[in-house]
């Protein structure tokens, strides 16, 4: 009696979820997900081409800039070096502090530099990441997508080639501009 009870309630329970079940099966295969490699989008768009040739650029101009600085200070160390066994204690101590000071200066400027190099990076990478956000947006509208996911992040673990929209974001970017 009791296993007779315990089979009806599992078959009226049953009977009760299938349509739920079968819902939630007809949910999961209209489910149309997509994965998109940012970091492709932002170095083959022509967009970021540009941006990567101008950061380039500034970046080739400070380096040569502090270059000459640097090449400076290594030629006043090696006078400093050549000259210390004629040069009196007074003399010696003088060209020092001078190089000591011309040697922090350069420091100062390669970490204002770098930091300069960061943000000019962020300003030009940044506006790109949001225009291109802008387009994943109306390619997932448009396309009926229901999830679109960022390939390159730690969460995709996993990603078919088959799902990848990157290509189709860089086309579409790039007709935009």
């Amino acid at each position: 009696m009791c296993m007779r009870r315990f089979l009806l309630t599992l078959t009226l329970v049953a009977a009760a979820l299938a349509p739920a079940l079968s819902a939630a099966r007809a949910t999961a295969a209209d489910l149309k997900v997509g994965i998109v490699d940012l970091q492709r989008a932002l170095n083959e768009s022509s967009a970021g081409k540009k941006a990567k040739d101008q950061f380039k650029g500034e970046f080739e101009k400070m380096q040569n800039g502090l270059k000459s600085e640097k090449d400076s200070l290594d030629r006043l160390k090696d006078d400093l070096d050549k000259k210390s066994t004629v040069l009196s204690e007074d003399q010696k101590k003088t060209k020092m502090e001078d190089f000591e000071r011309r040697r922090r200066d350069l420091r100062r400027k390669l970490e204002d530099s770098d930091a300069e190099l960061r943000k000019k990076d962020q300003e030009l990478t940044g506006s790109i990441l949001k225009d291109l956000a802008v387009v994943i947006q109306e390619i997932g509208e448009r396309e009926g997508y229901t999830l679109i996911l960022e390939n390159s992040s730690s969460s995709v673990l996993y990603g078919s080639k088959s799902i990848d929209i990157t290509d189709s974001v860089i086309k579409a970017f790039d007709a935009k501009r």
